[in-house]
């Protein structure tokens, strides 16, 4: 796949997809691993979980090491102008009719009804990357216990990341003296 086709792709998902980056990795995948088939869904699964690693924006991440690995420094490049460009001009003439509109209710049953598709696109995203976790137990405690204190003790994510990483490092490496 060449460069210019990955700025397509990414420019077309950015514009397409609403609620950022997490919710543009689905069809990102849909893309790249079930369409053109330029990379196994194993090897997409593995970039997301880098991206995710690093800080920065997960669109901009995963733009940048899914194009890089596809097409080189030119296809990180283009990748990642496609995942930006389209969501900063959208922005930019929301931006400027956004307050005339809002209280519309078209506008406003449209916002409802986005929020409930970026949920159940986050919530597919989250049992993909489970699945591919599926016989780890260890990990998926982990992940069921981490998701316990975001949700309902209100411990902050970047803490509950944290503490769940290095749980899963000390299990992975617990695992490997065994073996």
């Amino acid at each position: 796949m060449t460069a210019s086709r990955l700025f397509i792709v990414f420019a077309k998902v950015s514009a397409a997809t609403i609620g950022g980056g997490y919710a543009m990795i689905p069809v990102i995948r849909d893309f790249l691993v079930k369409r053109y088939k330029v990379i196994s869904d194993e090897e997409f699964m593995d970039m997301i979980i880098q991206a995710q690693a690093v800080p920065g924006v997960i669109a901009v991440n995963a733009a940048t090491i899914v194009g890089k690995s596809i097409a080189g420094l030119r296809g990180a490049i283009c990748a990642v102008l496609g995942s930006i460009l389209p969501p900063f001009f959208i922005i930019l003439v929301i931006a400027m009719f956004f307050t005339d509109l809002v209280h519309l209710p078209l506008v406003a049953g449209f916002l409802k009804g986005a929020r409930v598709g970026v949920t159940v696109v986050l919530s597919n995203l989250a049992f993909q990357l489970l699945k591919k976790n599926a016989r780890n137990i260890p990990h998926i405690l982990i992940v069921a216990l981490g998701s316990v204190a975001i949700v309902w003790f209100n411990i902050t994510s970047l803490w509950v990341l944290l503490i769940a990483s290095a749980c899963v490092f000390a299990v992975d490496m617990r695992k490997r003296r065994s073996e």
